[in-house]
């Protein structure tokens, strides 16, 4: 992994600079395909929650379903539990690199560095995982958020995480949305 992210750092350096010096530089075939590297979404995650656990503060979750909200005050050691749906499968380049394609760019209209990740057409698993997004912001190389997209059937669950802020599990059934929300 450490390696990929090198390389993925490395291949940006070499091309910045290049385009200041106005040379044309060849690419290797090798270097044509997907070698973005899967950001370490789990691991960022449980740093995360970790650090939430360490809190002075109550954790709130907020349960909205059909329009209808209801809060209730959590203990800090549930949030693990409430977070599961985050960390199945584990998200890092040692556990999907073969099996997503990703690209980055600059994504001005939400202030981020966008790094988008898709399955290849043969990922199969049992979470459903569709799709992951990290979005980092470029002046401080800090992550905001993190979106992750999963379908199991008819079902289709969408995670969100705002860094350092709340998590929330939307599940769609039918045109139906319940969300639960963790605010800490």
């Amino acid at each position: 992994m450490l390696k990929n992210i090198c390389l993925f750092f490395f291949l940006l350096t070499t091309i910045v600079g290049c385009q200041n010096r106005k040379t044309i530089t060849v690419v290797p075939e090798v270097l044509k395909k997907d070698t973005i590297p899967v950001f370490p979404v789990t691991d960022y995650l449980l740093g995360q929650i970790t650090s939430i656990e360490t809190l002075q503060t109550t954790p709130v979750k907020i349960v909205t379903n059909e329009n209808k909200s209801d809060s209730l005050w959590i203990q800090r050691e549930d949030v693990r539990a409430l977070a599961a749906p985050f960390l199945h499968p584990v998200i890092d380049s040692a556990s999907l690199q073969e099996h997503f394609t990703g690209n980055s760019f600059l994504d001005q209209t939400v202030g981020a560095v966008t790094f988008t990740y898709v399955p290849k057409s043969d990922f199969k698993d049992e979470s459903g995982l569709r799709e992951i997004n990290v979005y980092i912001d470029p002046q401080t190389n800090k992550v905001q958020r993190i979106y992750l997209v999963k379908e199991k059937g008819d079902t289709t669950l969408q995670l969100t995480w705002k860094s350092g802020s709340w998590f929330s599990l939307r599940s769609i059934v039918n045109d139906k949305v319940k969300e639960e929300k963790v605010q800490w």
